[in-house]
């Protein structure tokens, strides 16, 4: 996943910032034995076969690796990238995530303590939107690629993405017809939690439009009230 980059400002300006992040790549070949967590397939995916191998080769499918360390309250790391999109065409944003603490989890990480989310607009602070998920982690162990319920533990049904786009602007009628009443302005995020999943949060700042998608950011935030580090996978955006 070469195009995303590793976004070195401030993205919640928040004061506190003691976190670090590593970005890597996870897959099926070189990662089917990681500790604490093995890398199985998401459930459902399959490996793209290579045409242009006569043998027919799998092709080694892979999924981002987002590790962050000693995350602050209410700090976020995150990855972006630079894009031109015009999202309108799809229905659904879709994507699977995992989480694991480290095999020595020295910060106690617990459910819920970590959260993946996914920001897009027409730029970073001011015009965007944004969808937050708590992440449920998965326990150490070696799991089973071949096994679906075992691919589900990895990448559990609550933390996965899947929301449909009319859910965003939904969320900017609602700030428009606040701000008519002077309940909401562009310039503050205003939020919202998602009727199907009430633990995942909406967020709109400005005016970004679905049609003119300049940039897309994945990254973690910690939602606790003390340091917090782990381990998280994202795949299939």
């Amino acid at each position: 996943r070469g195009e995303w980059r590793v976004y070195e400002q401030n993205l919640d300006n928040t004061s506190s910032s003691t976190g670090s992040l590593q970005v890597s790549a996870v897959n099926i070949e070189e990662n089917n034995d990681k500790t604490p967590v093995n890398y199985v397939l998401p459930p459902g995916i399959s490996r793209e076969q290579d045409p242009t191998q006569p043998q027919l080769v799998e092709n080694n499918e892979q999924a981002l690796s987002m590790t962050v360390n000693n995350l602050a309250s209410g700090e976020s790391k995150a990855v972006y990238k630079n894009t031109n999109l015009d999202l309108r065409q799809y229905k659904r944003l879709q994507m699977f995530v995992h989480a694991n603490a480290f095999e020595q989890n020295s910060t106690n990480l617990q459910d819920n303590q970590l959260a993946v989310f996914v920001r897009f607009g027409s730029d970073y602070k001011s015009n965007y939107y944004e969808y937050e998920i708590p992440l449920k982690l998965t326990a150490p162990g070696h799991y089973d690629r071949y096994s679906g319920a075992d691919c589900k533990l990895v990448w559990p049904e609550e933390n996965m993405l899947d929301i449909p786009l009319s859910t965003f602007t939904q969320l900017k009628k609602d700030r428009n017809k606040a701000k008519a009443i002077g309940q909401a302005s562009y310039s503050y995020p205003f939020t919202a939690y998602d009727s199907d999943k009430p633990n995942n949060k909406i967020t709109i700042v400005g005016n970004p439009t679905l049609g003119e998608v300049r940039t897309m950011i994945i990254g973690v935030r910690n939602l606790a009230s003390e340091q917090k580090s782990g381990e998280i996978w994202v795949n299939e955006l």
